[in-house]
């Protein structure tokens, strides 16, 4: 774990669509998150570590450090960008549109085909409940006149940590049902079924790390869904 104490020089305003929005700095090659709603470093680092048990590759998603910043809790990334590459979100490209239009939108004006990019973020989403993936998160890198799938980013308001419908006296099971998810449709499933499988879990290892972290609402929800979908993630 980190401890940074940052100056207000380095907060980065940013606007979008994000209903769980984080003071953010960058510094250092660093991206830095507090803490808003509940503890979505915790949720950071959990998910971005659940990954390293995927087929997914370290290029397809970023990793986030769970720290203190100021004294408050929250966590950090490494900067994925280099030399002359801009994040383009898809809510600059397309904001308006929804579904498939944006894929088909993508395509035609990028040359680039997101649908697996989409398959990936949307069956991990799926798995952790994430309940802020609007528009802003996801995106493409530009270098010139080439496009990119950007690296899984931005999954702090999952693992229900900043569900305030959340009752803790409930099971886990009854506060999943609260879970209304974004941005195509209210449902994890439905876009993971329309999307495809993106990848591949090693089930048996990722509980493993599991049973190693400290107890926490976050950690048992994570593992909850790991069990849930076991006979898919394999």
């Amino acid at each position: 774990m980190f401890k940074e104490e940052i100056g207000n020089e380095f907060i980065v305003i940013q606007e979008g669509t994000s209903e769980g929005t984080q003071i953010k700095y960058r510094k250092d090659g660093f991206w830095y998150k507090k803490d808003n709603r509940g503890h979505e470093g915790r949720a950071e680092y959990l998910v971005s570590k659940f990954m390293e048990f995927t087929s997914l590759k370290t290029s397809e998603y970023v990793t986030y450090e769970e720290g203190t910043i100021n004294g408050s809790s929250g966590c950090r990334s490494r900067n994925f960008l280099t030399g002359e590459e801009e994040l383009i979100t898809f809510y600059r490209l397309y904001y308006n549109e929804v579904g498939e239009y944006v894929v088909s939108f993508i395509k035609e004006s990028c040359e680039l085909d997101v649908k697996e990019y989409l398959s990936k973020i949307f069956m991990l989403d799926m798995i952790c409940l994430n309940e802020d993936r609007h528009l802003n998160n996801l995106a493409i890198i530009m270098n010139g006149d080439k496009f990119t799938p950007a690296p899984i980013f931005d999954n702090g308001i999952a693992l229900l940590t900043a569900n305030q419908s959340v009752n803790r006296h409930f099971p886990i099971a009854d506060n999943v049902k609260r879970v209304v998810a974004r941005p195509f449709s209210g449902s994890h499933e439905k876009m993971m079924e329309y999307f495809g499988k993106g990848f591949s879990v090693d089930v048996n290892s990722a509980l493993d790390w599991l049973d190693t972290e400290p107890d926490s609402m976050e950690r048992n929800v994570l593992k909850y869904q790991i069990e849930r979908y076991k006979g898919i993630l394999n």
